[in-house]
């Protein structure tokens, strides 16, 4: 990753995505480390729970969450929860474009500098070289 860009950038670019997409992004600072953040579909809102005990970073989870509301079906569920390890149809889905979104924002100079610098799990490794791989193809 480009050094030059600092983390409040990356919330700054997703806070402009969010606002393009009438999504309300609201931070909670009074719940227990052991809840997930959210998103609510009929509220278009992500729920960010700045005290969640996970190394996953921050600006993935809030991409990922965003993703929900974004690209996904919101006839399926109507609230989603962050789980660095859900592997159902739709959380792979806001995984992957939990990728394409902070990759668009700043691409990374190799794979292992995107996974480390936002703490992707290792599962999505594949996932995070396929991204990579076809943004610099269409380079």
């Amino acid at each position: 990753m480009n050094t030059t860009i600092f983390i409040s950038e990356i919330v700054d670019e997703l806070q402009i995505q969010a606002k393009d997409n009438d999504i309300d992004i609201l931070d909670i600072f009074n719940l227990s480390p052991e809840t997930p953040d959210f998103s609510v579909v009929k509220r278009q809102g992500v729920f960010m729970n700045v005290n969640f005990d996970t190394k996953v970073s921050y600006e993935f989870r809030l991409a990922h969450e965003m993703s929900h509301l974004i690209y996904g079906d919101s006839e399926i569920q109507g609230i989603y929860t962050f789980s660095e390890f859900g592997h159902r149809q739709e959380e792979l889905l806001a995984h992957r474009n939990a990728i394409r979104m902070l990759m668009s924002i700043e691409m990374p100079t190799n794979i292992n500098t995107f996974m480390e610098y936002y703490h992707v799990p290792s599962w999505l490794e594949a996932d995070v070289m396929r991204t990579f791989l076809e943004f610099n193809y269409l380079d």
